[in-house]
């Protein structure tokens, strides 16, 4: 079990990104929304709620599938924003062509916005001042991931970011977290993981032989790995 008087100097904490530290989903929407005005959306969907609705669910899925290294990042790319216009009607060509412009501006919008997971920033300033190192793991886009942490104003706090376009890997894939561990150089170390994703983050870790702590988004969910659950960031100063 993990102590609070634990010696962060023996420990590495590892924190995903996305809707752990960084709020994706909030932020997701504005951007979709800004998409569905800006590019005249209500000429094929019916309404903005519609278009939320459809692209998340196929989001998820193209997501699930980069994951376990099924499709590549162009194809998520690009068939995330082309599917829900197929889906409507849009004819393929144009679907392809639109969603070029779509993955764009999606992405540069997401990069700046700065809302983050509630506690997120006083939990990394706590680590911090209390001496730990700490790390990103994530697998989101090289470029994207590195200006939201720069427009949050959280890239401050870590000492290293690791993500999957650069390990080769994808979360969660053990290979991901071994070559997380060789960049920071922390196998002496006590590596934990702490993350929303109960595959990507959580099980991932578990599989790489790594200690994890689930940030659960629903209290109703349970898991039956061997680890430590908390339902807000603010519940680690409990622990650390």
């Amino acid at each position: 079990m993990i102590r609070r008087f634990a010696d962060p100097s023996s420990m590495m904490l590892w924190f995903d990104l996305d809707d752990t530290l960084w709020d994706m989903s909030g932020n997701s929407v504005v951007c979709l929304r800004e998409l569905y005005e800006s590019q005249r959306l209500d000429r094929v969907f019916a309404s903005p709620e519609e278009w939320d609705r459809i692209y998340h669910e196929i989001n998820r899925t193209l997501w699930d599938q980069y994951g376990r290294g099924e499709i590549s990042r162009d194809y998520l790319r690009s068939e995330r924003f082309a599917r829900p216009l197929r889906l409507v009607g849009v004819a393929d060509d144009e679907a392809a062509g639109m969603s070029k412009d779509f993955d764009r501006l999606y992405l540069d919008s997401l990069g700046r916005k700065t809302k983050l997971v509630d506690g997120a920033r006083e939990i990394l300033e706590y680590l911090r001042l209390r001496g730990y190192r700490a790390g990103i793991v994530s697998n989101g886009f090289r470029e994207v991931q590195y200006n939201k942490l720069k427009s949050s104003a959280i890239d401050g706090y870590f000492d290293i970011v690791v993500l999957s376009d650069d390990a080769g890997y994808n979360k969660p894939d053990p290979r991901f977290f071994s070559y997380a561990l060789d960049k920071a150089g922390s196998r002496e170390l006590r590596n934990i993981v702490i993350g929303d994703s109960l595959t990507a983050d959580i099980a991932g870790a578990v599989r790489a032989g790594l200690e994890a702590i689930w940030l659960r988004r629903d209290p109703s969910e349970t898991t039956d790995l061997n680890v430590m659950t908390i339902d807000s960031l603010r519940e680690l100063e409990k622990i650390f």
